[in-house]
């Protein structure tokens, strides 16, 4: 994963993120839980460029249908009659 692809006429850089969380790191034995704590201390280390260990805190983030408020697919809606 450290190889550029090729992609039209050139390269396209590519990273990867990931999150891991630990039932001792979180305090927590729950996978939902587990899951936002780890995607919460991913985008964290993405967006400071340092490496997050999930946390506590990270499983307070808030969330919308188990998913960190603000992803793809969270986004209320509203529905009309007939």
């Amino acid at each position: 994963m450290t190889r550029p692809v090729p992609y039209g006429d050139g390269l396209l850089p590519l990273t990867v993120s990931l999150g891991a969380a630990t039932p001792a790191g979180v305090g927590s034995t729950d996978l939902p839980t587990l899951m936002r704590a780890a995607d919460t201390a991913m985008y964290e280390g993405k967006h400071s460029g340092i490496i997050v260990q999930a946390h506590p805190g990270h499983a307070q983030a808030p969330s919308v249908n188990g998913r960190r408020e603000g992803r793809p697919g969270t986004a209320a809606r509203t529905t009309t009659g007939p």
